[in-house]
Formats: C-alpha cells, structure tokens, sequence
C-alpha cells in the first residue's frame, strides 16, 4: 500500500452540509475557489480573447464588398437620359447591356430603372 499519495477524495469534504439559513459566506468562498482554479481560469479567459478576436476578424470580410475594389465613374443624368443609353455607352464591349444595367441599379441601390435629370450615378469601370 502507498505511503504518500497525492490523491484527494472528492469525499472528503462534505460541501453540502448546510449550516443554519444556508452556508457561510467562508464556506461559499472555499467552494468556488476548489472549482475555478487560476488555470480554469485563464483557460477560459483565452478562449473568450480568441473567439472574440476570430469573430472581429470574420465580421470585416464579411462586411467588405466586392464592389469596394472596382473603380467607379460619376455620371450626372442629363434631360433626355435613360438608363439604358448610359449602359450602352459606358458598358464594356463584351457585357449585355441588361447586366450592366443590373449592375448599376445595385450599386446606385435603384429599384426601378427610372432616373431623372440630375441623379448622380456610379458607373463600375471594369
């Protein structure tokens, strides 16, 4: 049989055991303090920096768009403009006009495809 061990019985002590209304204030202090140790502790606290960090880190790709990277050019509408005839002068070459359209009403964030004189809008350069 063993001398000397390091082993501690949870049996041992008896935490259960109220004394009076409830516990003692020296009695709570001693149960917390057997379960949340310091490495406890800083274990948990370096998971709660990590996730938090991973979660600022996710958020900023997540909120930045691709359309932040294309160059855009400013178009004031003049009297008579459509949509359609500034999608056709300033889409490229091999674009259908109905996705340059498209695109712009994204960008401008347009529901329909109804602008007016003097409406400024952003025009991707590709």
């Amino acid at each position: 049989m063993l001398k000397h061990t390091t082993y501690q019985s949870i049996y041992n002590h008896d935490f259960s055991k109220p004394v009076g209304r409830g516990w003692k204030l020296g009695e709570q202090f001693r149960v917390l303090q057997t379960m949340f140790t310091r490495q406890l502790f800083l274990k948990l606290f370096l998971v709660a920096v990590i996730m938090i960090a991973g979660c600022t880190g996710m958020v900023r790709v997540f909120a930045s768009s691709s359309q932040d990277d294309i160059p855009m050019e400013k178009v004031v509408v003049s009297r008579g403009d459509t949509l359609w005839g500034i999608a056709r002068d300033f889409k490229p070459k091999d674009m259908d006009t109905r996705s340059y359209i498209n695109v712009i009403k994204g960008i401008n964030h347009l529901k329909t495809s109804g602008i007016e004189a003097g409406d400024v809008l952003s025009l991707p350069i590709y």
